[in-house]
């Protein structure tokens, strides 16, 4: 089936492309800018985090079972290294989070319901990546939906081509139940009458797709280094797989705003999705809406005492 890339410059544009084919490129989603802070931000962080031993890395790929943490190999080519938990590493990568076409997709997607980020990392694809098997995000859930309850925003930190392992989508499959992992996807794309083309996109470019449409990522045999964002954006039911309430450093805690915790999943969600408990007396890290007070394991006689509302500081929730 031919299919010309779905290119959006509006939030419109994008809401009838994702509709229709289950993804859109946005471009110029980013000024030039912030496309060149936030990537000397994550190239830097991923530098030193291959320094210090602490690296996701693969001569091959994030699907290949290569894939360890530490330190470069000697003598290997690294294919892929994603730097992990971006919320601890850099305050770029929290502002990014509010650019409100992300949320006009979310809106429009998710039907209005709340939501929060599912994960959030940076992707360095070099040559030698290989093709990742093709799936859909949101078969993980045992269940066949009429709607996406994810959605991935893939944010171009440099340009996106064909030979640099650009993400691969099949237009028009989130209309049909997820692949079969590991069998032969070309036979399952005739059967839908669809065909995996790249998505090409310059520097500051958003790939947005939902968790239904069939992808993977392309095989890598280009020079140039392929640098991005992927946020998962999930509904508030969906257990992340990036749970940021137990994540976040104490020290980023202390900078974030309730929008920002919001967004990372600090929200009770209709009073029963995502209630935080104080960890210790003085623990500052509470949801958004709701509070609770600290209660330890109680004896008569005992030592260890409940801390009320009123004594940590806290306010309940009207």
């Amino acid at each position: 089936m031919e299919h010309s890339l779905a290119v959006a410059h509006t939030a419109e544009q994008g809401k009838d492309n994702l509709d229709a084919y289950g993804y859109t490129v946005h471009e110029d989603f980013l000024t030039a800018e912030e496309v060149t802070a936030l990537r000397e931000r994550l190239e830097e962080q991923a530098e030193l985090e291959r320094a210090e031993g602490v690296a996701m890395l693969s001569s091959s790929g994030h699907s290949d079972a290569g894939v360890y943490v530490g330190a470069p190999k000697p003598g290997e080519r690294i294919g892929f290294q994603a730097v992990r938990f971006l919320p601890n590493k850099g305050r770029p990568f929290i502002d990014v989070l509010h650019k409100p076409i992300t949320h006009d997709y979310a809106a429009h997607l998710f039907r209005g319901e709340a939501y929060n980020v599912a994960s959030y990392a940076g992707i360095l694809l070099g040559k030698g990546s290989s093709r990742q098997v093709l799936h859909a995000d949101q078969q993980a859930i045992p269940l066949v939906l009429d709607r996406p309850v994810m959605f991935v925003a893939m944010i171009c930190l440099s340009d996106f081509e064909a030979d640099m392992g650009a993400t691969l989508v099949a237009p028009g499959s989130h209309r049909f139940p997820a692949p079969v992992l590991r069998t032969d996807p070309d036979e399952q794309l005739r059967d839908i009458g669809s065909g995996l083309m790249p998505l090409t996109a310059k520097a500051g470019s958003a790939l947005f797709w939902e968790s239904r449409t069939w992808h993977c990522q392309g095989g890598s045999t280009s020079d140039k280094t392929r640098v991005s964002l992927g946020i998962h954006w999930a509904q508030h039911f969906i257990k992340p797989q990036d749970f940021y309430p137990a994540i976040v450093h104490d020290d980023v805690y202390e900078t974030l705003t309730d929008a920002d915790k919001e967004l990372l999943g600090f929200k009770v969600v209709k009073e029963y999705a995502g209630a935080i408990a104080p960890r210790t007396p003085d623990d500052r890290r509470t949801n958004t809406n709701v509070r609770h007070p600290y209660v330890p394991e109680l004896h008569k006689g005992g030592a260890r005492h409940a801390v009320p509302l009123d004594v940590m500081g806290a306010v309940p929730s009207s």
